[in-house]
């Protein structure tokens, strides 16, 4: 950590100047998990891969951007989505509606932010409702705006922001990319593809080694992380700069502090903890391991509002452990001195640096297509990656209305749903099917029936069943299974959700949905838990 960081993200002043070995390896081989509140194979990720708003339509192509006064005076100043009259539309973030007048609706954000919808036809919200990122606020409606804008049927979009700190909003272009929704961006299934790698392990720096062991990075790499991190932080998601090691200090105690915080120690700690809370992540996960693990490797994909690609590009560029640790401690770290390849820190971060790697590098996964991709064994990634964060996904045909990742591998891992029609892509027991097989969890897994597939669970010899247990004892990648029905359940997620189905189209109950968000219920009265055995 430094203060000298070209961009002022991570560090800080260095917690630990001169650390001794043994106290290195103690980080390394000992207990240091208790402040992984997350405690799961794959808990929350970032609802959008880092994009601080969703969608506020289902119609994702902007129409009309923004555009600067031309030549001619011609401007616009916001952007423009050709969505249908009558079409859903969404808060892009948490908020509270604070204004609702001339078809317009406007929301507050946290840190001087305001979201403006214009161009409405039914509200369904009203002024002091709290609102969560996801939430249906209107529908749209039609308007003509002068040139460029649309007009006729489309949604208005604005974004405005307090620049100055001074109370004064200033209506603001939005980045590139600001927007996207879980599964509907155009991920292909390689690493980075949802909520990260492998997160098991004895102790933090287990659990970070492996998650990027198992996300892309070789071991080396990875070890070369996770020794600049137990130098930054003793790898606990919940330490201050300048605390002792095993104080946890919340989001909501650091966010304004002007030391680091966190894993990779992020300066000031609003700079992770902010962009995180707008885009709609609770404290609790914030200050859980894996939330932080898939934050930076999001930035060092050049991901989140604050990314660092350049960084990320450096490690993988390494070929050994010492090279990965220096990569990371320069291009990422950024500490006081970092430009002097002879400095001391260097040293002491590729000692620990080979102390993970040889602790750890034995028994790590691979890193193959990534710990959310096909092959991961992470039962829980792979279903969020598959599956809508937000519920409410009855729209017909289905298949337009799955997840672009779920359409792009459902009929692969899943060989008889092609012959079975549009309602398969609400089929409960195949989207669980699905995940098992794409997964590689287990490829065996029967692809339709839950009867078949409970009796499957009961007799294979891979499962343990409990008819007794509640929702407390649950771990991500559980399967539910009961009469007529099965789901899985996957941990922290966005929007306060912990589960994913699908739900089969039918007059009883029906309409059916296709792969969503939802939350576990009837644990241990209708549904039985049927976890798959470690091998």
């Amino acid at each position: 950590m430094g203060d000298s960081k070209a961009l002022p993200i991570v560090g800080g002043v260095m917690l630990v100047l001169f650390l001794p070995l043994i106290i290195v390896i103690a980080l390394i081989v000992g207990g240091l998990a208790g402040m992984d509140a997350a405690a799961s194979d794959c808990g929350a990720t970032m609802e959008t891969e880092g994009k601080p708003f969703a969608w506020p339509t289902d119609e994702h192509n902007v129409d009309q951007d923004w555009q600067d006064p031309d030549a001619d005076g011609y401007s616009h100043s916001g952007i423009d989505f050709d969505a249908d009259e009558g079409s859903k539309v969404y808060a892009v973030g948490d908020g509270e509606i604070t204004s609702i007048a001339n078809h317009e609706i406007r929301i507050k954000h946290d840190e001087g932010i305001e979201t403006r919808y214009k161009y409405l036809k039914e509200i369904k919200v009203k002024v002091k409702d709290k609102v969560k990122r996801g939430d249906q606020i209107a529908t749209s409606g039609s308007g003509d705006e002068d040139p460029p804008g649309l007009t006729g049927d489309h949604l208005h979009f604005e974004l405005w922001i307090d620049k100055k700190d001074d109370g004064n909003l200033v209506n603001t272009k939005p980045d590139k990319d600001s927007f996207g929704d879980a599964g509907s961006s155009d991920d292909t299934g390689s690493a980075g593809c949802c909520a990260g790698g492998d997160l098991t392990g004895n102790n933090n720096a287990q659990k970070a080694f492996n998650y990027f062991a198992s996300s892309g990075y070789s071991k080396e790499q990875a070890a070369g992380i996770v020794g600049n991190m137990i130098h930054e932080s003793s790898v606990e998601p919940g330490r201050l700069q300048g605390t002792p090691s095993g104080k946890v200090t919340n989001p909501s105690d650091a966010v304004e502090s002007s030391a680091g915080w966190g894993i990779v120690q992020w300066t000031p700690a609003g700079k992770m903890i902010k962009p995180s809370r707008a885009a709609g992540i609770d404290d609790a996960t914030i200050v859980s391991l894996q939330y932080q693990l898939d934050f930076l490797r999001k930035q060092l994909n050049g991901e989140t509002p604050i990314p660092e690609k350049n960084a990320g590009d450096q490690v993988k560029a390494a070929k050994t452990v010492e090279d990965a640790a220096v990569a990371f401690g320069r291009y990422y770290e950024r500490f006081a001195g970092s430009d002097d390849l002879s400095n001391s820190r260097y040293t002491e971060r590729k000692t620990a640096a080979k102390q993970v790697l040889s602790t750890f590098g034995a028994g790590a996964p691979t890193s193959g297509a990534g710990g959310c991709g096909a092959g991961s064994g992470n039962i829980a990634a792979v279903a969020m990656s598959l599956a809508w964060p937000t519920p409410g996904h009855t729209t017909q045909p289905y298949a337009d209305h799955a997840t672009d990742m779920y359409k792009k591998n459902f009929y692969q891992y899943n060989k008889s749903a092609k012959s079975a029609g549009d309602v398969a892509w609400t089929d409960c027991g195949r989207f669980v099917a699905t995940v098992m097989h794409m997964s590689g969890a287990d490829p065996d897994y029967p692809d339709v029936y839950t009867p078949t597939q409970e009796n499957y669970l009961r007799t294979s010899g891979k499962y343990e069943v409990h008819d007794d247990w509640d929702v407390s004892k649950l771990q991500p990648g559980d399967i539910l299974i009961g009469p007529g029905h099965t789901y899985l359940f996957v941990g922290p997620w966005a929007n306060g959700h912990n589960a994913a189905s699908a739900s089969l189209d039918g007059p009883n109950p029906g309409p059916g949905h296709v792969p969503e968000a939802s939350n576990a219920y009837e644990v241990g009265t209708t549904y039985a838990v049927a976890r798959l055995k470690k091998k």
